[in-house]
C-alpha cells in the first residue's frame, strides 16, 4: 500500500474503544452495541448503543484539529438551522491510547457522496446550505477569535503551495491509472489560477466542506460534520462546495440567498472545487469507496467536463 497522508499512525478498534469508554466514561455503560461506522484521514468513527457517535484521531496531526473542534463547536451552538455536532464526551490521553477522542450524539443521516442525490434533490437542498453558510461567514475574524477560532491549521489560499500539492496528486492518479487526465487542460487550469490574487477578507469557515461532511436523510440536509478544519480564513475555501456538489445553473439561486461573491473569489472556489474532488478521487480510490469515487469524477466532470477523458 502507498504511503499516503490520510494513511493511520495508529489502529484504532473495537477492543480500544471499549476500553477507553470503560475507563473515562462509566455512565455509558454496559455498552450494548459498539459498531464502526466510518473512517476518515484524521479519524475512526464508531457509533455507541446506536445513539452516540465517538471520533478517535488515527493520526498524530488529528491531536489538534481535535482540540480545535471541542474549543470552537461548544461555542457555536444554536447558530445554525442544520445540526451540528456538539461534543458532550471529551475523551483525554491516557497511556492506553495516547490521543484526545470526543463523542456527540448521532445526527441522522449519510453522507452526500453515499446519498447518491440528483441533481433535483441536489437544488432542493440548496436554500439550507447558502443560509448556512451566510451565517457562518457573517462570523468575521474578530468575532471568531472571540469564539475561540485559530487561523486555519491548513491554509488552502497558498495558491502556490495548492497547486503543488495538486499536480502531486494528479500525477498519482495517472500513475495508478485511476483515471486518464486530459493534461493541456489541466495546465490551463493552473496557470488561470497561479495569477489569482485573493483579498484579505477572512470570516471563520467549516474549512473542508465537501461531499462527505454532509448529511441527509430522506434527501434532505440533516447535519454538517467534521469540524477539524474550521477556523479563519477566505470564504473561497467553504465556496468550493458549491462547485463540487451543485451544477452550475444552481450558482444564480445560490448568490440569490447568500449574497453577491466577487469574481476572483468565485473563480479560486472553482478551483479548491476541483483540488477537493481531484483530490478524493485519489483517496476513494486507495480506500475502495466507489461511491466516493464516482461521486468525485462527477464532481469534475461538473466544474470542467474536458479534464476526464473518457469519463
Amino acid at each position: 500500500m502507498n504511503n499516503e497522508q490520510w494513511h493511520a499512525d495508529i489502529e484504532v478498534n473495537k477492543a480500544l474503544v471499549q476500553a477507553c469508554l470503560q475507563d473515562q466514561f462509566p455512565s455509558l455503560m454496559p455498552i450494548k452495541s459498539l459498531r464502526c461506522i466510518g473512517e476518515g484521514w484524521d479519524n475512526s468513527v464508531f457509533l455507541i448503543n446506536e445513539t452516540i457517535v465517538f471520533r478517535f484521531p488515527r493520526r498524530k496531526i488529528a491531536i489538534k484539529l481535535i482540540e480545535n473542534e471541542n474549543n470552537l463547536l461548544k461555542n457555536l451552538q444554536s447558530r445554525f438551522e442544520v445540526t451540528i455536532p456538539y461534543p458532550e464526551y471529551i475523551g483525554q490521553p491516557t497511556t492506553r491510547y495516547p490521543y484526545p477522542f470526543h463523542g456527540y450524539s448521532l445526527i441522522k443521516g449519510i453522507s452526500g457522496c453515499h446519498a447518491q442525490l440528483n441533481n433535483q434533490q441536489r437544488i432542493a437542498n440548496l436554500p439550507a446550505l447558502a443560509h448556512f453558510l451566510k451565517q457562518l461567514h457573517s462570523i468575521d475574524e474578530k468575532n471568531a477569535l472571540a469564539l475561540g477560532a485559530k487561523l486555519q491549521v491548513f491554509d488552502r489560499t497558498n495558491v502556490i503551495q495548492t497547486v503543488n500539492t495538486l499536480r502531486e496528486r494528479v500525477d498519482k492518479i495517472l500513475a495508478r491509472n485511476i483515471c486518464h487526465i486530459n493534461q493541456t487542460v489541466f495546465e490551463q487550469e493552473t496557470a488561470i489560477i497561479s495569477q489569482l490574487k485573493l483579498s484579505d477578507e477572512r470570516c471563520l469557515v467549516h474549512g473542508d466542506l465537501y461531499c462527505r461532511h454532509l448529511l441527509f436523510d430522506h434527501a434532505t440536509l440533516t447535519g454538517i460534520i467534521d469540524w477539524g478544519d474550521a477556523g479563519i480564513n477566505h470564504r473561497a475555501v467553504d465556496l468550493s462546495v458549491m462547485w463540487s456538489f451543485y451544477p452550475e445553473s444552481a450558482h444564480p439561486h445560490f448568490f440569490q440567498l447568500y449574497g453577491k461573491v466577487d469574481a476572483t473569489t468565485w473563480q479560486y472556489a472553482r478551483f479548491l472545487g476541483l483540488y477537493i474532488m481531484l483530490t478524493v478521487l485519489l483517496y476513494g480510490h486507495d480506500i475502495d469507496d466507489n461511491l466516493l469515487v464516482t461521486e468525485a469524477k462527477q464532481a469534475v466532470n461538473r466544474i470542467n467536463s474536458a479534464l476526464l477523458i473518457g469519463q
